[in-house]
């Protein structure tokens, strides 16, 4: 069936008026919702001392060994790790520290301490299997 312009022209009105009434009611329910979020939240600058302190954590520095390997401190939070690792000779603790704490690769372990690569895989194997018995 044809509709002619006039019907046309009314389908066309009926259609943009539900048209702006869909968008309205998306607008105030977004407005609402809105509001809702404002009740809901706070802002950081508006809390107290008390409430600041329940929503931090701290971590526990204090209980972590440091070893320092060039020139900085390289933190072991495990504490039979951090043991075994000072029972380990000075270069082949300072190998292990540099590989799998700094994550350096043998090459430039090597480079550093003026070695071949072979040589620090061997150190670094050799470690590894002392800190295998050392922990077991």
């Amino acid at each position: 069936m044809e509709l002619t312009r006039q019907e046309k022209d009314i389908v066309r009105r009926k259609f943009c008026k539900y048209c702006i009434k869909v968008m309205e009611g998306e607008a105030l329910y977004y407005i609402r919702q809105l509001e809702r979020q404002r009740e809901r939240e706070v802002c950081f600058s508006d809390l107290t001392p008390e409430q600041e302190n329940q929503l931090s954590a701290y971590d526990d520095l204090l209980e972590m060994n440091y070893f320092q390997v060039m020139n900085m401190d390289v933190p072991v939070r495990d504490e039979d790790i951090s043991d075994a690792l000072k029972k380990l000779p000075e270069r082949k603790r300072m190998i292990i520290l540099m590989a799998f704490f700094l994550e350096m690769t043998e090459q430039e372990i090597a480079d550093y301490y003026h070695l071949v690569q072979s040589t620090v895989h061997y150190h670094k194997a050799e470690s590894l299997r002392m800190l295998k018995d050392i922990l077991e």
